[in-house]
């Protein structure tokens, strides 16, 4: 199989859009230890929306269900997670993932994701290109159209991640 590396150029408002969630998230890997809580969007009414607050327990591995066989049409890895926000229009959405060891390849990645290690260890190698280490506090973003590989390091790993979907969850 031939991984092609084919980038699209993202919208002026993905880009802002993807920029104030990564200032967020990188600002949450500073203190995981505090209280901190997420904003639905806006609903139509003349209330303030509820805050959605992470879990602690999820955010410390606890609470995730159980491990699976994650996409194994692409890779070995076995992973838990839970899903804990989407827009009311399905484009964003945020979540917690935890992974033991293993490996799975992106073809041409339909959306973009924003990826913040919590615990242990991401290697990303896009196709061509030399392996990039993640570990405990670091953050990237995977663009709409990257190909490549993911590989989990040796102890595992649980980081938040967060996709701008462009509406294809709901597909």
């Amino acid at each position: 199989m031939t991984l092609t590396n084919s980038r699209k150029i993202a919208k002026p408002g993905k880009i802002a859009l993807l920029t104030v969630w990564s200032l967020f998230i990188l600002a949450l890997g500073a203190n995981v230890d505090s209280d901190f809580v997420v904003n639905k969007s806006f609903a139509a009414s003349d209330q303030s929306p509820e805050l959605v607050p992470l879990d602690k327990l999820q955010l410390a591995g606890e609470n995730l269900g159980e491990f699976s066989p994650y996409l194994p049409d692409r890779g070995d890895l076995v992973a838990r997670g839970d899903d804990v926000y989407y827009t009311q229009d399905e484009n964003l959405g945020i979540g917690v993932w935890e992974s033991k060891p293993g490996s799975m390849t992106y073809d041409d990645l339909q959306y973009d994701e924003l990826m913040l290690v919590l615990e242990g260890q991401l290697i990303m190698t896009a196709v061509g290109g030399e392996p990039q280490y993640f570990n405990k506090g670091d953050g990237f973003v995977l663009p709409m159209g990257w190909s490549g590989m993911l590989a989990v390091g040796e102890g595992g790993v649980r980081k938040i991640w967060v996709s701008y979907m462009g509406g294809i969850k709901g597909e």
